[in-house]
């Protein structure tokens, strides 16, 4: 080796363990991000269908399904991807992550349309950014039949609902690292059943939990997406995830889609935000910006007849335990991005200063 490349060599290295150094004398943070990724439908047009006319209720399962489709779920996943990039989120909670599939009518075996988780990463990849899945927790999986887009000819088509926490990779183990992870659905008896053509179909929602370790110290994350349409069945959740993964010693983060508006809370609105509170928890939005309303649904409408009489903020971060200090909270996804809305909610994006 010429002693060119031995000096270039040495200079390499002592920029490496200086970097290090720089990271390891900056204040220790933890970036975090919750993101509602949009099926692409409200589902109005079934929950509205006569449920005695057959021939309009199939009517309202091809509109919804081909409203999912043209929302353009691969485009929407790059514009969230965008986001990402923007904040780099050492954590980020999914929901709403949506798959489509489609077959011949009858058929059990259905082919994958579209797959949101697959087209983020693909995004994620593409942006050179350096993400992997942590968990994956299938929720509703929903098979029924349909028209083709033509309206003539029965299909069966597939709606599959997951929640999803990714991690950055490109950040040495010391500085983040995935010590432990669970996911569950909750209990059937905190669980809604729809009626669709005389069908029971229990729409399945859960939660995921993350242990971290963030230089030397763990911290637990935790995401939901709690139940819409019914204040009973949040509520019920909501005191499952308190005898569940929100029982810990742990300084704790719960970001998700809670379907509680925190800036009207109420019982009509969702229980879910006055009972954390109740028990414990800090909303970072009120902590850091107090006199903010930081609306994050509906950015837009979707089908027709659904949503609230003003806009809402239930996509929400919480903070509990000692460790953690809300130090900033933004919105992303506050406008279109090529002339698309990334999602119908905003994505919401906070930092914590860890404490000793």
């Amino acid at each position: 080796m010429t002693r060119k490349l031995v000096l270039l060599f040495a200079v390499v290295m002592l920029l490496g363990v200086g970097l290090q150094s720089v990271r390891a004398c900056e204040p220790p943070a933890l970036n975090v991000m919750t993101r509602n990724m949009d099926a692409g439908s409200d589902f109005w047009y079934v929950l509205s269908a006569d449920p005695n006319d057959l021939n309009a209720i199939l009517v309202a399962i091809t509109r919804t399904y081909q409203e999912m489709l043209n929302s353009n779920i691969t485009l929407r996943a790059d514009g969230i991807a965008a986001e990402i990039q923007q904040r780099h989120p050492d954590l980020v909670a999914l929901q709403e992550v949506t798959t489509l599939s489609s077959g011949p009518y009858g058929s059990t075996q259905l082919q994958v349309v579209v797959s949101g988780l697959d087209s983020l990463m693909a995004a994620l990849q593409t942006r050179k950014l350096h993400y992997k899945v942590i968990v994956v927790q299938k929720n509703a999986n929903i098979s029924l039949p349909a028209l083709d887009a033509n309206y003539q000819n029965l299909i069966q088509v597939g709606l599959t609902d997951y929640d999803v926490v990714l991690a950055r990779t490109d950040l040495p183990a010391w500085e983040l690292k995935v010590v432990n992870s669970q996911a569950d659905h909750f209990s059937a008896a905190a669980t809604l059943n729809f009626s669709v053509a005389g069908q029971s179909i229990p729409f399945l929602r859960g939660w995921i939990a993350a242990d971290v370790k963030v230089r030397g110290k763990r911290y637990r994350f935790v995401t939901t997406h709690l139940e819409t349409f019914s204040p009973d069945y949040q509520a019920a959740q909501t005191n499952e995830l308190l005898i569940g993964p929100l029982t810990t010693d742990l300084p704790l983060i719960l970001a998700g889609d809670l379907n509680s508006d925190a800036h009207a809370p109420s019982w009509e609105n969702g229980p879910a935000y006055e009972i954390l509170l109740s028990a414990g928890f800090v909303d970072v939005w009120s902590k850091v910006h107090p006199k903010a309303a930081g609306f994050t649904w509906p950015l837009f409408p979707e089908d027709s007849g659904i949503g609230p009489q003003t806009p809402q903020r239930i996509d929400l971060v919480l903070t509990t335990g000692a460790g953690l200090a809300p130090a900033k909270i933004v919105r992303t996804g506050l406008t279109p991005k090529n002339g698309l809305w990334s999602s119908d909610h905003a994505g919401v994006a906070a930092t914590f200063n860890l404490r000793p």
